[in-house]
């Protein structure tokens, strides 16, 4: 890791801002780089899935610590569930999103054909959904955590996971 951070450090002490720029954009980018561009559209697909959340959240499956409904405090487990609910609506979008952005910035297409590629991203993003949605769960009804603290476990675990399935199973390396 460190070697790899080492590397990156020289090319951008050793290269000019139009070099750099053309490198950042382009699909073969130095492993680091291609992590810094997955993280970015990352932030784009998670901003679609958590604004999604959010209005969820707020309106048709109440998921906020301390919201009133029906004139009472919501219940901390019918909470924690509308959450794990509000995720699994917000989900394709996001991960729609994050599909296009990858294709288009970070990963070569084309190991599989387009439909195939489709749905393994798709498994993939399930395979992290998951223990995604069981990590907020968890943190929400058993530490009784605000569901944004939740949201945030769920966003790394899910992040970890699919870029390793994405990066060597999916797409070309």
């Amino acid at each position: 890791m460190l070697k790899l951070l080492s590397t990156a450090w020289q090319f951008v002490r050793q290269n000019d801002l139009p070099t750099i720029w053309r490198a950042l954009i382009s699909r073969e980018a130095h492993p680091l780089l291609q992590f810094i561009k997955y993280g970015c559209c990352g932030v784009v697909a998670a901003i679609t899935h958590n604004g999604i959340l959010t209005i969820l959240s707020l309106t048709l499956f109440p998921a906020v610590q301390g919201m009133m409904v029906d004139g009472q405090v919501l219940d901390e487990a019918l909470r924690a569930n509308n959450l794990v609910i509000n995720n699994a609506i917000a989900w394709p979008f996001g991960t729609l999103v994050a599909y296009w952005l990858n294709i288009l910035f970070v990963f070569t297409p084309g190991r599989h054909s387009k439909l195939t590629e489709l749905v393994m991203f798709w498994i993939a993003s399930a395979i992290g959904f998951f223990p995604g949605g069981f990590v907020a769960h968890w943190l929400a009804a058993s530490y009784h955590l605000p569901s944004l603290i939740a949201q945030l476990g769920f966003v790394v675990t899910s992040v970890m996971v699919n870029f390793l399935c994405r990066k060597f199973v999916i797409f070309k390396n």
